[in-house]
């Protein structure tokens, strides 16, 4: 089963609906594959999808196409395998509500508020540690597909390739990260100076007279001065002007 879950994390959100559907017919076995793009909304539809995932028999993958936001997060977690395109981004925080009344009101809606982010939180423990996913919680943190993988939030990566590293100040350390990329993606194969019919004794002496080469390149070169332009007369340079 394929679908595509995306817009708000609303009851009335027609790609949910679509879900809640689907989920009705499909083998208790089949996989799953799931895209979401969403910036969130309700917490506890946002857990109940992701409970529907986690309690379904089959391979469920989800890929985050866009962005994967609050509620829109949860659901992610549900899956078997979490996939992101390099592009994306996924956010998490605390639940928020909104809230008019007296002292006792407000006073008792943070405490409920509280309560439901213990149940966002926990729809994270099983891919992060409780200290690590709370700080990201608390300071409503954005991840880059490659912070998400990182924290384990994500298990891959899709169409991400190294890029290789610019720098003058860690040049060295800049050389063996792309040497890294080029031993990773090389085919893998060694030929030997003997299995390329090369003979030893020839490979030192060419190495040999190429250190010699560059030697000679790198040693100062004699200065030679200009030739200086004879002293013309004043009197006649003014008789030509």
């Amino acid at each position: 089963m394929k679908h595509k879950i995306k817009g708000d994390i609303i009851g009335w959100n027609s790609s949910i609906w679509d879900f809640n559907y689907l989920m009705k017919s499909i083998k208790e076995n089949e996989d799953i594959e799931l895209s979401v793009n969403s910036y969130g909304g309700d917490a506890f539809l946002g857990i109940d999808i992701c409970n529907t995932l986690k309690d379904h028999k089959g391979l469920v993958t989800v890929t985050i196409t866009g962005m994967a936001a609050s509620a829109a997060s949860v659901i992610c977690m549900g899956a078997t395998k979490i996939r992101a395109h390099a592009n994306t981004m996924l956010m998490v925080h605390n639940a928020q509500t909104f809230v008019a009344g007296d002292a006792k009101k407000l006073r008792k809606a943070a405490n409920d508020v509280e309560k439901v982010s213990q149940a966002v939180l926990k729809s994270y423990t099983n891919r992060v540690d409780v200290d690590t996913m709370k700080k990201l919680l608390d300071n409503e943190t954005y991840l880059t597909a490659e912070e998400a993988l990182e924290y384990g939030l994500i298990d891959e990566i899709i169409d991400a390739e190294p890029e290789e590293v610019e720098s003058e100040i860690f040049e060295n350390k800049a050389k063996a990260f792309n040497n890294k990329i080029s031993a990773a993606f090389a085919p893998k194969q060694s030929i030997s100076a003997s299995a390329s019919g090369i003979d030893e004794n020839i490979l030192k002496q060419l190495f040999a007279e190429l250190k010699n080469e560059i030697t000679n390149e790198l040693k100062p070169k004699e200065i030679v001065p200009d030739p200086v332009a004879p002293k013309q007369n004043l009197s006649s340079l003014f008789l030509h002007l």
